[in-house]
Formats: C-alpha cells, sequence, structure tokens
C-alpha cells in the first residue's frame, strides 16, 4: 500500500513538474512570436519611411531636370510637383498608414496644400503640375524629419534584439 501511495505520489509531482514546464515553455515561445513580429513590424516601417524618402527626393531633384518648365515666377524655395507625383504621395500614405505616422503626414499635406499657386488650367496642364510657394522647405524639413525616424526606429530594432529572452518574466 505504502508503495502504491508513493507511486500515485510521484506520478502526480511529476504532472505537476510537467505542467509548470510545459506552461513555461508555452509562455517563452508567445514571447518569442511577439517579439518577432514586433520586429517585422519596426522592418516594415522602416522600408516604408525610406521609400517616402526616397520618393520625396526624387521629386526634389527633378527641379534640376525640369529646370526650363518652370514657371518664370518660381523662386529658389519653390517646389515643383507633378500631378502624377503628387497623387503618387497620397495613394502612398493611404496606402501604408498603418506604418506611416499619421500625424506628421498630415501636417505634411495641411502644409504643402496651403502654398500652392494657383494657376489657370490651361498653365497647369502646360507645366504637368503644381507649383508650392516654399514648398522645396518643407520637403526638405520633412525629408530631415522622416531621417529621423528611420534612425529612431533602428535605434528601437537595436535595443530589441539585444534584450534577451528568458523562460521566466522579468519580475522574478
Amino acid at each position: 500500500m505504502a508503495v502504491a501511495i508513493s507511486g500515485f505520489i510521484g506520478v502526480i509531482v511529476g504532472a505537476i513538474l510537467v505542467t509548470i514546464i510545459f506552461n513555461l515553455r508555452i509562455r517563452y515561445e508567445e514571447r518569442k512570436e511577439k517579439k518577432r513580429r514586433l520586429l517585422e513590424h519596426k522592418v516594415k516601417e522602416i522600408e516604408t519611411l525610406v521609400l517616402l524618402n526616397q520618393k520625396i527626393s526624387e521629386i526634389l531633384q527633378k527641379r534640376v531636370i525640369l529646370m526650363d518648365a518652370y514657371v518664370s515666377f518660381d523662386a529658389f524655395d519653390d517646389c515643383y510637383i507633378t500631378i502624377d507625383d503628387f497623387a503618387y504621395l497620397q495613394s502612398f500614405a493611404a496606402q501604408n498608414s498603418f506604418y506611416l505616422p499619421n500625424y506628421f503626414l498630415e501636417e505634411f499635406f495641411k502644409k504643402i496644400g496651403t502654398r500652392r499657386v494657383i494657376l489657370s488650367p490651361d498653365e497647369t496642364v502646360k507645366i504637368g503640375g503644381y507649383t508650392y510657394k516654399g514648398g522645396r522647405v518643407i520637403m526638405e524639413n520633412f525629408l530631415d524629419t522622416l531621417v529621423e525616424m528611420v534612425n529612431e526606429r533602428k535605434s528601437q530594432i537595436k535595443n530589441l534584439t539585444n534584450e534577451p529572452l528568458t523562460y521566466f518574466s522579468k519580475s522574478l
């Protein structure tokens, strides 16, 4: 009888140990998966910010290429954005709104929208885009903001990858 009771206690202790270890392993895997998803999200944010940065840089570089197409009243700090480029920026921002900081985009479009020079429809069709008074400065400031955000996301990724995963929670 004593052997049966000690065997039964051994089975119960073993079952409790297996349950505890299994629970720890599941929590470890969940934290590992959560960290992996968070890293993937940060990487996607960085990729999206870099793509937006490249597109805005391309728009700013078109000034040199399309200098003859600019209207005569353009100053050095004015910016010319083709209708296609502006539509691309808006659709890119809408499609990737989950990965982009919405506040900065709304402020950018609000600032750049108030700077648009009113031209006749014929002039707009002739040059194929809009001219924004002082828009170059706004776009360059937005580029700087994007670069700061990319660097911030990179440091967050570095901190996440350096953070060790343990079987026990941090409170232990």
